[in-house]
């Protein structure tokens, strides 16, 4: 045991409280630790994972994106439609041969929605462009209500690289 050498260290030895014992299992404080572990070891995983990846990286010129033949990316247009959830003019949506789609570029896709909000609805998108960068640079293609009349009907769109 501890041995007091004075009387006033008896006395605060014997009014000190308690040291309070933690309520918490010691097995709820491993499962905490292992948890917490885990969740730093995914965060690591995951910034190395992303340092390969160039999210910002610009379009070459080939890529270019047109609704009813007007420029919504690339062409003059800029790159502000890339990764953005965007509906479709109400012109084209209410007029059931538009809208008509060229995606030119092997670097990027548009997928259109037939919701509103890039959501899908089970069957109901349509990607469009050329992913493959075998082809020729300058590839296009394009979709409109002339190849499915459905595809007049839908509402969003969302451009990006592939």
């Amino acid at each position: 045991g501890l041995k007091c050498s004075s009387s006033r260290a008896r006395r605060v030895l014997k009014t000190a409280p308690p040291i309070p014992h933690s309520s918490v299992h010691p097995r709820t404080m491993q499962f905490r630790l292992i948890i917490a572990s885990l969740a730093v070891a995914a965060s690591s995983a995951l910034s190395v994972s992303n340092k390969g990846a160039d999210t910002t990286s610009k379009l070459d010129i080939n890529q270019k994106v047109y609704i009813e033949n007007a420029p919504v990316l690339g062409d003059g247009a800029g790159e502000g439609a890339l990764n953005v959830c965007s509906s479709f003019a109400a012109s084209h949506v209410s007029n059931p041969d538009a809208p008509a789609v060229k995606v030119c570029g092997t670097g990027i896709k548009l997928t259109a929605f037939l919701r509103g909000r890039c959501e899908g609805y089970y069957e109901h998108h349509k990607e469009i462009g050329s992913c493959n960068t075998g082809e020729d640079s300058s590839t296009c293609v394009t979709w409109s209500p002339a190849d499915d009349a459905r595809f007049g009907e839908y509402q969003s769109y969302l451009i990006e690289q592939c």
